[in-house]
């Protein structure tokens, strides 16, 4: 979700998006699997191209840090409409905020408040709201704020313990 016009992009976007991609800690394609790949993201054959389900672009995640000494990241996500509500989000959410891989102490977002799905989500994987800058995005002709939320590393521990537990 974004706070500027939709409008088409140019070359000068995608110089933009590669400074973010260089900048980040971690900045990911996300595409699905093809029907005829094996676990490890190889294909096992057959005979024309055009036979095999080829994967599509699902969204982009990355987490950036401002000031690394501080080791909190900031989380984002972007998935095409065509794969809201089917579990992506959240599987991309708990693998790349994982505290075990980049040793992050915190991990933070912002997410529109009316954007109720993805709080749900955020909310699910363990993110608390820790405040909100009110009023900072036109849509659908209100205004809405901008939910800050984040996630300790303790609290992460703690989530993933009460997951094995179920």
């Amino acid at each position: 979700m974004s706070n500027e016009y939709v409008v088409p992009r140019g070359p000068k976007f995608m110089e933009k998006i590669a400074a973010k991609a260089e900048e980040a800690v971690m900045y990911l394609m996300i595409e699905t699997k093809g029907k005829d790949s094996d676990s490890e993201g190889h294909s096992d054959g057959g005979n024309r191209g055009d036979e095999l389900d080829v994967p599509e672009f699902v969204g982009t995640t990355s987490i950036t840090m401002t000031h690394p000494k501080n080791r909190d990241g900031i989380f984002t996500i972007m998935l095409s409409p065509k794969f809201w509500g089917q579990g992506y989000g959240e599987e991309v959410t708990r693998w790349v905020v994982d505290f075990r891989s980049l040793g992050l102490h915190r991990v933070s977002l912002g997410v529109f408040d009316g954007n109720e799905r993805a709080k749900k989500m955020y909310r699910k994987v363990g993110f608390v709201e820790e405040g909100r800058k009110r009023k900072v995005n036109w849509a659908d002709g209100h205004w809405e704020d901008n939910v800050l939320m984040g996630i300790l590393e303790e609290e992460w521990d703690l989530e993933a313990h009460r997951a094995i537990a179920r």
